[in-house]
């Protein structure tokens, strides 16, 4: 198999971090991985250390500086272009009723969730440009379809991740023509930082109504997953598609 690019923006922790370690374990891809503080990356910086195909830079989704520096500093490892962009940076506090939920919190997912993807993909298309490749896979989550109903209130995740799956659909309208392939993915109810505080958050009943709705994965399993499923296939069979870590197609 021929050898591709990877970037992957939260590459540092849970998820990413796990996807990283997965696509780069072929030694012939190169992952760019990133973190908002490389100095304090320590598992990031343990596995790039026994793995030479690994660089790290540091990124912060929220500021259009940060990412255009990413992407500056990622051109300059990837001379030849980009293949597969991964805008896996998230944010998850606060699960409650929406009316509960403060506007600063609404502001902050909404920042983080919804915009941090697009900030990237319009740093990243130049790079992305340079190769026929062209994909962009977009970690969204299944609470933020609207036509399926689970038994928690995610109030201002919910609503950015929402927000997030209509970002990838205008990308598509807009790109497609261009070849661009792009796909959202639901990575799974996953045992990572982020998942298991909004367990937690939950109390027991609803944790438990929700680990009965949902599978509950470790973030291996679910990177494993997502690049067997999702992303080896995803300009020829997933592009367009809101997919399931499990490669079944969800409902926007």
């Amino acid at each position: 198999m021929s050898s591709k690019s990877y970037f992957v923006a939260g590459g540092n922790r849970g998820i990413g971090l796990s996807l990283v370690k997965e696509l780069s374990s072929d030694a012939k891809n190169t992952v760019v991985a990133t973190a908002r503080n490389p100095n304090t990356a320590s598992d990031l910086k343990d596995w790039a250390s026994k793995h030479p195909n690994v660089k790290i830079v540091q990124l912060d989704v929220t500021s259009r500086s940060s990412v255009e520096a990413a992407a500056k500093e990622a051109s300059a490892i990837l001379t030849d272009g980009l293949d597969t962009l991964i805008s896996n940076a998230g944010f998850l506090q606060k699960i409650g009723p929406v009316l509960d939920h403060p506007d600063e919190l609404y502001i902050e997912h909404f920042n983080i969730n919804t915009v941090g993807p697009i900030r990237l993909v319009r740093a990243f298309k130049p790079l992305l440009d340079k190769k026929d490749t062209k994909e962009v896979a977009v970690v969204t989550s299944v609470v933020g379809s609207l036509n399926i109903d689970l038994p928690a209130p995610f109030s201002g995740y919910g609503v950015s991740k929402a927000a997030a799956n209509y970002v990838v659909k205008a990308l598509i309208q807009d790109l497609s023509p261009a070849g661009y392939s792009f796909v959202a993915i639901h990575p799974g109810l996953v045992g990572s930082e982020m998942g298991d505080d909004s367990l937690v958050q939950l109390g027991d009943e609803r944790a438990g109504e929700l680990r009965k709705a949902l599978p509950y994965l470790t973030t291996a399993e679910s990177a494993k997953a997502i690049n067997e499923n999702i992303l080896k296939d995803l300009k020829s069979k997933n592009a367009g598609t809101f997919m399931s870590y499990d490669g079944s197609e969800l409902p926007w």
